[in-house]
């Protein structure tokens, strides 16, 4: 199978040979940068390049979405679900109304979840998510 460019080889071994919670940091990562460029396509009026980050970011959020374990996550996986969905919504509404504070709001909330992820020690942790639907979050450092 053709890899495509070099970089985009060295990606797909990253993501292959990254931990969970490593591939959740690099999900938080990619809708933070989604969301920079919608918020400079909205300001440059590229209507086109602001809704495709936008939703690039809201398909992110829906696979941390469809990924979620509550029966094994408890009050945490569900306490996550609350915030993916309020961020799901308010992404579409953004994207609709092309509206940057929107976006600000966004990014603080899933900086904040981010840096969260990344903080994570080497305590193992169980919250019940499966990173790309394939398996368990167990986080050792």
């Amino acid at each position: 199978m053709a890899q495509g460019t070099p970089y985009q080889a060295y990606r797909n071994t990253q993501v292959r040979t990254s931990s969970q919670r490593q591939l959740i940091v690099m999900l938080y990562d990619g809708m933070n940068r989604f969301l920079n460029k919608a918020a400079r396509a909205i300001g440059q009026k590229d209507i086109e390049s602001a809704h495709a980050n936008l939703h690039r970011t809201g398909q992110i959020l829906l696979e941390l979405l469809a990924t979620l374990r509550e029966d094994k996550g408890g009050e945490i996986a569900a306490n996550l679900k609350k915030i993916y969905v309020y961020c799901y919504e308010r992404v579409v509404i953004a994207n609709l109304q092309k509206d940057v504070s929107i976006i600000r709001e966004i990014q603080a909330i899933l900086t904040n979840l981010g840096e969260g992820w990344k903080g994570l020690g080497r305590d193992t942790v169980s919250i019940g998510s499966s990173a790309a639907g394939s398996r368990a979050i167990r986080i050792t450092g």
